[in-house]
């Protein structure tokens, strides 16, 4: 199973993204800050990133850039 992790700081956005992506098989992980992001795509090596570029802690550019 594919697996997709969303970094996003609307949980509402997140939830409506993890919704549709689960229904249509995938695996999903989500993160509502950079740091916790980081770390969730460090230990599980996703095959897809949604990443928003204006988060908490560490924004999407600098994230990009780990």
């Amino acid at each position: 199973m594919k697996k997709i992790v969303i970094v996003e700081d609307s949980k509402q956005t997140s939830d409506v993204l993890k919704e549709i992506l689960e229904r249509e098989g995938y695996q999903v992980l989500s993160a509502l800050n950079g740091v916790d992001g980081y770390r969730i795509i460090k230990r599980e090596k996703p095959d897809l990133v949604l990443l928003d570029l204006l988060l908490p802690k560490i924004s999407g550019f600098d994230l990009c850039l780990k």
